[in-house]
């Protein structure tokens, strides 16, 4: 049996995806399974036991030639195309459902086929009012996949572990807490802002190691915002890792602080305990579903806009420094922050924004009931 599973887009919606993969195995043990996704997301699945096959689209480079080197783009997408359809499969799945991803869907040659969202002429399946990963069990279930579990997993090498290993032994020889800082992500309306960041670290436990993460693009930027910090304080380590290394690193700290972005998804995978700031995207809808979390919105008025380079109200800057640090230092178990000025909305009940701390809920992974 010849199985394709297409997901393609960012870094994020790809771990989403991990625990479908897994439950395709699952149901079919003995099939031939080809995934394709962007070359980007390829360490994700590097060491997945759940892949024959992995098939990589250079969706970035596409994006970038497309105006400027056609030629080679177009040669590009049909080579791709070419090798999705090196196979006749019995099942194909496009768990993204976006135009990008479906042209794939519509090309392979497949007896069945399954996708988010509402195509024509494919067996579909839309439910926007839930988690995209629930939404994604909906779509195998719909192929009848049983879904006993689509938790999301990422696995790395002895290799990575051992690189890890020895990072943290040099930047972190006296054993502090370690505090993963993720200050940017891809889109500028979900970027709380560097100021910000240095403000909180500055107000960190003695005890804890301050790590910033981030793309090599924000290396000098970070390297300035930080210089006043010494290295038991802070260290920067932006640019300076590979996917699987860095997902090791999230899998060591103590705590990462992000906005919605893939070390969010990452820490949420690996349980590793987690402050996630929010937006103008929808934190129900993609927000962590695994691990001890916290979540933290500004009270404003949000209408989840979805903006990428500039959200109307800028509500994620609205988000109060003061209930940042305690809920990190609530995440980290320091009793000190028991009295601070964010501390009533961090211990009280969730699911709607709370007076002008700006947390909006704190816990585990929800249940479906309350997504």
């Amino acid at each position: 049996m010849n199985i394709l599973v297409i997901k393609l887009t960012s870094l994020g919606d790809v771990l989403h995806a991990t625990g479908h993969v897994r439950a395709i195995r699952e149901n079919f043990p003995d099939a031939h399974i080809t995934l394709l996704t962007a070359r980007t997301s390829a360490d994700i699945f590097r060491y997945s036991p759940s892949i024959d096959e992995l098939v990589l689209f250079d969706r970035y480079a596409v994006k970038a030639a497309w105006y400027r080197r056609p030629r080679w783009a177009l040669q590009h997408i049909l080579e791709v195309d070419r090798r999705v359809n090196a196979r006749a499969y019995d099942l194909a799945f496009d768990l993204q459902g976006r135009l990008k991803s479906v042209i794939f869907l519509y090309r392979a040659r497949a007896r069945r086929k399954y996708v988010k969202g509402r195509w024509w002429f494919l067996n579909r399946h839309r439910e926007r009012a839930v988690h995209a990963i629930a939404e994604m069990d909906g779509v195998l279930r719909k192929a009848g996949v049983r879904v006993r579990d689509s938790a999301m997993e990422i696995r790395s090498s002895e290799q990575d572990i051992r690189r890890v290993d020895g990072l943290l032994g040099e930047i972190n020889a006296p054993g502090k807490r370690i505090v993963l800082v993720s200050p940017f992500t891809r889109w500028q309306s979900k970027n709380w802002g560097l100021h910000n960041f240095v403000a909180l670290v500055s107000q960190l436990p003695d005890d804890v190691l301050a790590v910033i993460t981030g793309f090599a693009s924000h290396r000098e930027e970070i390297e300035q915002a930080f210089a006043h910090f010494s290295g038991d304080r802070v260290v920067n380590l932006v640019g300076q890792l590979q996917l699987l290394e860095f997902a090791e690193l999230v899998r060591r700290a103590d705590l990462v602080l992000t906005g919605d972005s893939f070390p969010m998804h990452l820490a949420s995978a690996l349980h590793t305990p987690l402050v996630a700031l929010f937006g103008p995207t929808d934190e129900n809808r993609i927000g962590p579903r695994g691990g001890p979390f916290t979540v933290l919105r500004a009270d404003t008025e949000c209408a989840r806009c979805h903006r990428r380079k500039r959200c109307r109200s800028n509500c994620i800057r609205g988000i109060r420094t003061d209930a940042v640090v305690d809920a990190v230092r609530c995440a980290l178990g320091d009793r000190s922050a028991e009295d601070g000025p964010g501390a009533a909305a961090l211990r009280a009940d969730t699911s709607l924004a709370l007076d002008h701390d700006g947390v909006v809920w704190v816990g585990s992974r929800p249940a479906e009931g309350d997504i």
